[in-house]
């Protein structure tokens, strides 16, 4: 079994977003172009560098189990400067694959990258991770634990880490918030040979194979202007079962999973005192 994370860093292609939902083919080069205006926006993009190094690579670089692989998919659009400063990020963390791609679907690039690695993708467990988001120091220590437990019987499952820490950066509902979310995108992790864990509508994942949760650790969303997802109202936020929460009652919770962030990765994150 080979612990293998995604994540897709300002990649231009199809996948879940919403731009290219419902999307004619002959219109994708319409929509490319659009998305690279924005997502290589210098002020998204300094954003998103910081995220990427302070949040993603300091929660993949604590990690109490760091026998895995983390691939990162970037464009081939990006500007040589920044394609530049995303190496020297990724070279600094052993565990990082990153590749610039043109635009295609992230299942079809993840689909290359194993195959030029060598890796076989039934013998793979998947998980996927965005480039503002981090993960418990202990969660490849208990995502293997449940893989290796579920290996030989089933070979297609899934794992779900629903315990959130929802971070709200700015807007009208800044704060901090207390969310259980099965099968949310981050960390949610797969086993099957044939299919990437991008290419399942995550909520509907358990409907179509074996999911386990695990409550027992609490991985850290963070959410601002500059996200695919829009912000969402009070009202929503509270139908959708967040709570909001103060740092101080939330810091237990950081102390066990996120002790490894500096001041500015505590401060990116909305968890600065």
């Amino acid at each position: 079994m080979t612990i293998v994370g995604i994540c897709r860093f300002s990649m231009i292609g199809q996948g879940d977003w919403k731009a290219y939902r419902k999307i004619d083919p002959q219109n994708l080069e319409r929509v490319y172009a659009e998305k690279e205006a924005e997502l290589f926006d210098e002020d998204r993009m300094e954003t998103r560098l910081r995220t990427f190094e302070k949040l993603t690579l300091a929660s993949l670089k604590a990690q109490n189990d760091r026998d895995f692989l983390f691939l990162v998919v970037s464009s081939d659009r990006m500007s040589p400067a920044y394609q530049a400063r995303l190496r020297d990020l990724c070279a600094a963390c052993q565990n990082v694959v990153l590749r610039f791609v043109p635009p295609m679907h992230v299942v079809d690039a993840q689909k290359d990258i194993l195959a030029e690695l060598n890796l076989i993708q039934r013998d793979c467990l998947q998980f996927r991770l965005d480039d503002d988001d981090a993960l418990s120091k202990r969660f490849i220590e208990r995502l293997r634990l449940h893989g290796q437990a579920l290996w030989a019987q089933y070979p297609a499952f899934s794992i779900s880490f629903p315990n959130l820490i929802y971070s709200v950066i700015d807007g009208d509902t800044q704060g901090l918030y207390r969310w259980f979310n099965p099968f949310l995108g981050i960390g949610l992790a797969v086993r099957n040979a044939k299919r990437s864990v991008y290419g399942y509508a995550h909520y509907k994942i358990p409907q179509a194979i074996i999911g386990l949760t695990d409550p027992s650790i609490c991985n850290l969303v963070t959410h601002h202007g500059m996200n695919d997802t829009p912000r969402h109202r009070q009202e929503i936020l509270k139908k959708r079962g967040m709570v909001k929460s103060s740092l101080e009652e939330l810091q237990p919770i950081v102390s066990r999973n996120f002790d490894f962030l500096s001041d500015e990765g505590r401060a990116l994150a909305g968890l600065a005192e």
